[in-house]
């Protein structure tokens, strides 16, 4: 898909390995995320870098893994709604016409040439926000339009058809989302919405990481979770993350320096499991941030530990 510049959104920027296509993995989806997977290793040391210091990238592009079910997104009851969770805590399946909150799904159909599908969206503050395990059979589009001007955020008519985009509202007021087909495209569709959560922790280096501790960390307990490790690099010139297991395909990594708060978008993501190589403090002695997060909004556990390597 060819992507074009936007100013007011970033829609899922392409996963970016700074040229290391042995680590070119594909982080497909794990479906039920458990413990242990099938681990893939790189053979080349990864620089940590900022995204307000590294050149831009496209404003858009689909993560590359294929869609798959999440049960614990599964709605909470069995038939359709007219309105979303409203911030319930409880997922349902929204209809066409109804409103999107966290956690919720939509299974529908294009029934007629130039049918619209509209959604209104209730983020409950939140302004980022996956879609994902999105599925159709081809030809079917998905845009956010901004209730203030009725245009869209960033690029229109994005696909459907596969893979995850992550938005980012920048305009007041309200959103929704628009489904529409291609010419003479009819057919079903459909995605689980699930908003950005970050969650910070102060660790050091050396400390072991997993389910519980840190309180609350060692586990992407909702969809759309964002895990942020912080630490001084206290004089290591890099790092290792040793032992990292879980739900390994579909958690991963990412080392980006402390400044950065803009972290729900991939830019150099590495999986979690099977990297144990020396990962270099390329800005020095000063404080970093370690990523956690499933590109697919999944969830799962994870564990790890992050020590000295010089």
């Amino acid at each position: 898909m060819t992507n074009h510049p936007v100013t007011s959104v970033t829609v899922a920027r392409a996963a970016r390995l700074l040229g290391l296509p042995l680590i070119a993995v594909l982080l497909a989806g794990c479906g039920a995320l458990g413990g242990g997977g099938d681990t893939t290793a790189a053979s080349a040391p990864v620089r940590a870098t900022s995204e307000a210091s590294a050149p831009p990238a496209a404003d858009a592009q689909p993560s590359q893994e294929p869609p798959t079910q999440d049960p614990s997104a599964a709605p909470g009851g069995s038939g359709q709604s007219s309105g979303g969770s409203g911030g319930s805590g409880q997922a349902r399946t929204v209809a066409p016409g109804g409103t999107l909150a966290d956690g919720d799904t939509v299974s529908a159909e294009l029934t007629r040439a130039g049918q619209k599908d509209t959604f209104t969206l209730d983020l409950g503050g939140a302004r980022e926000f996956y879609v994902a395990d999105m599925r159709c059979d081809g030809g079917i589009k998905i845009q956010v339009i901004a209730e203030i001007d009725g245009r869209p955020e960033g690029l229109d008519n994005l696909s459907l058809c596969g893979g995850n985009w992550v938005f980012k509202l920048s305009k007041a007021g309200g959103h929704r989302l628009e489904i529409t087909g291609d010419t003479n495209v009819i057919g079903p569709y459909s995605f689980r919405l699930a908003t950005v959560k970050v969650r910070s922790f102060p660790v050091k280096l050396g400390l072991k990481i997993g389910e519980g501790s840190p309180a609350g960390a060692g586990r992407l307990a909702a969809g759309g979770e964002v895990h942020r490790f912080e630490f001084d690099a206290d004089g290591a010139s890099a790092i290792k993350v040793l032992g990292g297991a879980g739900s390994c395909l579909a958690i991963e990594m990412e080392l980006v320096d402390a400044a950065e708060t803009s972290v729900a978008t991939a830019r150099q993501p590495i999986p979690l499991c099977g990297y144990e190589l020396p990962i270099a403090l390329s800005n020095g002695d000063g404080r970093y941030a370690l990523v956690i997060r499933s590109a697919a909004a999944k969830t799962g556990p994870y564990s790890f530990q992050l020590v000295r390597s010089d």
